[in-house]
């Protein structure tokens, strides 16, 4: 037996050449015996020997040789100085003829798997392009919404997830982590299945072969996989995220951008005339804040058909015209298109169906291409998807998107991309290259569309829609990761709880490693609430991506400008969704029962894996702080009086970072309530308990846990920074960050000084904690300006700024 250690991972190579995984000090844990398998179209596959080898370098190699000729070659190495064990694999067909690959397994156990020592502890993390989860070993893929009791019980176990997995023991505090390092040909599949409420009875790491054809004599390099472990999830994704990253190269700007989409305000009615109105508005407003793309989404081109590349008459001057007058005010032009889905009232579906991917592999019959699906907006009809193994259809995509970068598109938007990813749809023109099932062809569509629009450009982007997101050729710097936000009011909370508590949350490690992620549209506006829009915001901000304005700014009102403005610029940096693996307890109240001091307390459990806890550490220079978000979905519909129940947040100091021995001064932002400084404590005598309580928004039940209490749905962001004993500030009105457009802050003699450092005409408020101090008299950039107190003792400083740098002061 040869092993490989990686921290406390410890990877067996055992006599008869079978993988073993097992981690120190989590004896729940056994993969025991992983061995390969293969199979082929139309041929029988059956293992003849096995041999392995220990290297002199600690590596080790094992060799699977199959009947008819087919030899998998895995190395087995230390990566990293020791922080990841790595799988590097390769397929020969020795056979004297070509072999249609279908499937590949690079690890699989069938026996003994056991992935903690209770099952109903142990949470598996999924994630694909557009979506992810957390959800318990005993609860089946197709309940994992429902959250049924009898549902999780009776459905047996689907695990299934793209290029990462991760299993979660909550129990033994341990992680295990299975992820591809590529996906340059096949998309990497992890899944586990078996009975139900119980331990599965099958693991496998693997590639679907997509019926690519192996030629005698060929050798194909198999996607590389990596093994790690640790004790604290979240952390394991990052440090995986920033291997797959150095492999790549990756390279982000510093700065995420800031874009207009046209979808949600205008949908198919956008026009030439809507968005020069709109490019007017946001030269004004919004451009000072880093806003730099105007992106034109379906309803620009001819028969509203996604793979129409000709203007209609709502752009009678069209791209070109627009782009330069756009360019004048600032601004990039971006472009939706949706190349790889072919509608059948493209005359391309008619005139080259040799173009369209079909359903059955190569048999030497007439190609038939295979329908995707029927197009949800007009002219609706089917779809196809390219086949983008065609030369034809790759120069068709290449004169497209020449054609795009030549009027002036910066900003490209290729939608339904997952389309030329089906597994289903493996009939293509060049067997040698894997389609269905892989990422290989999508990737050459993918690199043409770079290659075109954005190679020769001092700044050019390109928005990944459903392609693979893992790097690699054609990676694309900005990355969708959830499903369309929708207009507000009409989605549900539902839908934001799901997109932004489980997606966005599942996907926020990949921002900056991958590239910039993007939490689809921030729309802000009418016809949903204000809660609603803060709670979007928020999600939007805390993400750290790219943030995508999705709203009429010629109709927007003011109090929801407010919130746009606050959330530019993007801070660029994600936060931990803190409560994703492990929930944080949260209890609720009903009022007539806090009223009568009956007490009535109940825990209340979370939806599982939703996280709605996302903290953020930010350093200002000035100052060092948190921030908190928390995310409340609760609602209290048909409820009778007295019977509503507020919902409580309960924080363990130590979960969120937060030294419980060091007072805290807290700011809630979007109340601009100042909650004092920690502990915070009510002094009702007695212990007396009632709903006027929950007006101080936070208290201390101990020194170790803040308690925060509100009627959802709604969101709270906390900025949380230490306590001082001499007046200072604790955020302003103007930005979600607390106080990153603040500079050159001191206390100095009695004086409170400072630069704020937005736009010329923003007005707000810089909120000072005072500690017990009165201000003698305060400045605003030129003017004498007045004051007025606060919540618990603080002190609102009133800015309109005069230039791009205002200084302030106050004296006490």
């Amino acid at each position: 037996m040869h092993m490989l250690r990686s921290g406390s991972l410890v990877v067996s190579v055992n006599d008869d050449g079978r993988i073993s995984l097992a981690v120190d000090g989590w004896p729940g844990l056994r993969i025991p015996a992983a061995d390969t398998s293969i199979a082929c179209a139309g041929r029988d596959t059956r293992l003849l020997r096995r041999t392995s080898e220990k290297r002199a370098d600690g590596s080790a190699v094992v060799t699977d040789e199959y009947e008819p000729g087919l030899v998998i070659g895995r190395k087995i190495l230390h990566a990293d100085a020791g922080q990841a064990i790595v799988l590097e694999s390769e397929l020969t067909n020795a056979s004297g003829t070509a072999v249609e690959l279908t499937d590949v397994a690079l690890l699989r156990c069938t026996s003994g798997i056991s992935l903690g020592r209770s099952p109903d502890r142990v949470r598996l993390y999924e994630q694909g392009s557009y979506w992810s989860r957390v959800r318990p070993l005993t609860q089946s893929e197709g309940t994992a919404e429902t959250g049924a009791e009898q549902d999780r019980a009776a459905a047996p176990l689907h695990s299934s997830s793209q290029y990462a997995w991760l299993a979660w023991d909550g129990e033994a505090h341990m992680a295990l982590l299975v992820g591809f390092e590529t996906g340059e040909r096949w998309t990497g599949i992890i899944e586990t299945s078996g009975p139900a409420a119980s331990m599965p009875s099958l693991w496998r790491a693997g590639l679907a072969g997509g019926h690519v054809l192996v030629q005698p004599g060929q050798t194909v390099e198999l996607e590389t996989l990596s093994i790690m472990a640790g004790d604290d999830p979240w952390a394991l994704l990052c440090r995986y995220g920033d291997r797959v990253g150095r492999r790549h190269g990756v390279r982000v700007p510093s700065k995420p951008p800031v874009s207009w989409c046209s979808w949600y305000p205008y949908r198919l009615g956008v026009s030439d005339e809507r968005v020069l109105a709109t490019a007017r508005i946001a030269a004004e407003r919004l451009r000072p804040l880093g806003l730099r793309i105007i992106l034109l989404d379906l309803g620009w081109q001819e028969g509203y058909l996604p793979s129409a590349f000709r203007e209609n008459d709502q752009f009678p001057r069209g791209l070109a015209a627009l782009a330069s007058d756009l360019e004048h005010m600032g601004f990039l032009l971006g472009a939706w298109c949706a190349p790889f889905t072919i509608s059948d009232h493209d005359p391309l579906a008619r005139e080259h169906p040799e173009w369209l991917l079909g359903a059955e592999p190569h048999d030497g019959s007439a190609h038939i291409p295979q329908p995707l699906g029927e197009w949800f907006w007009e002219p609706h009809g089917q779809t196809y998807a390219l086949d983008l193994t065609h030369p034809g259809a790759q120069e068709w995509l290449r004169t497209q998107m020449r054609s795009l970068s030549r009027r002036g598109v910066r900003y490209l938007k290729p939608d339904f991309m997952s389309g030329a990813l089906s597994g289903a749809l493996t009939g293509r023109h060049d067997r040698a290259v894997v389609a269905g099932g892989g990422a290989e062809a999508v990737r050459i569509g993918m690199d043409i569309m770079l290659r075109e629009i954005a190679v020769g450009q001092k700044e050019a982007w390109i928005l990944n829609c459903g392609g693979p997101d893992i790097p690699g050729k054609g990676a694309m710097p900005l990355l969708y990761t959830c499903d369309d936000t929708g207009n507000t009011g009409f989605v549900g909370w539902k839908h934001l709880e799901e997109d932004y508590g489980r997606k966005v949350a599942g996907h926020l490690w990949k921002n900056r490693r991958w590239g910039i992620i993007q939490p689809s549209c921030m729309v802000v506006g009418l016809s949903g609430t204000v809660e609603e829009a803060r709670l979007r915001a928020t999600a939007t901000f805390l993400a750290g991506g790219q943030v995508d304005i999705g709203d009429n700014l010629t109709n927007l009102p003011e109090d929801r400008w407010q919130i746009l403005l606050a959330t530019l610029p993007p801070l660029g940096v994600s936060a931990r969704p803190v409560d994703l693996f492990e929930p944080l307890e949260a209890s609720t109240l009903a009022y007539d029962a806090s009223t009568g001091g009956r007490g009535g307390e109940a825990r209340k459990e979370a939806a599982e894996g939703v996280s709605r806890v996302w903290v953020l550490s930010v350093d200002g220079e000035w100052d060092r702080w948190k921030l908190v978000g928390l995310f409340n979905y609760d609602t209290n519909d048909n409820v009778p009086y007295g019977k509503a129940r507020i919902t409580t947040f309960k924080l363990p100091l130590e979960r969120l970072g937060i030294e419980e021995s060091r007072s805290s001064a807290v700011l809630e932002f979007w109340s601009q309530q100042y909650l004092g400084a920690s502990p915070f404590d009510l002094r009702n005598p007695h212990g007396y308990r009632h709903p006027g309580d929950a007006q101080g928004l936070i208290v201390s039940p101990s020194p170790a846990m803040w308690e925060v209490s509100f009627f959802g749905p709604s969101v709270k962001l906390l900025i949380i920074r230490e306590a001082r004993q001499h007046p200072w500030p604790v955020g302003t009105t103007f930005h979600q960050s607390g106080g990153m457009e603040l500079q050159d802050v001191s206390w100095r003699a009695g004086t409170l000084s400072g630069t704020l450092h937005r736009p010329p005409g923003q007005s707000g408020s810089i909120i000072i904690a005072a500690g017990g101090a009165a201000p003698r008299d305060a400045r605003a950039g030129r003017r004498k300006v007045p004051w007025h107190s606060g919540a618990s003792g603080s002190i609102h400083l009133p800015v309109v700024t005069e230039s791009d740098t205002t200084r302030w002061q106050v004296r006490f």
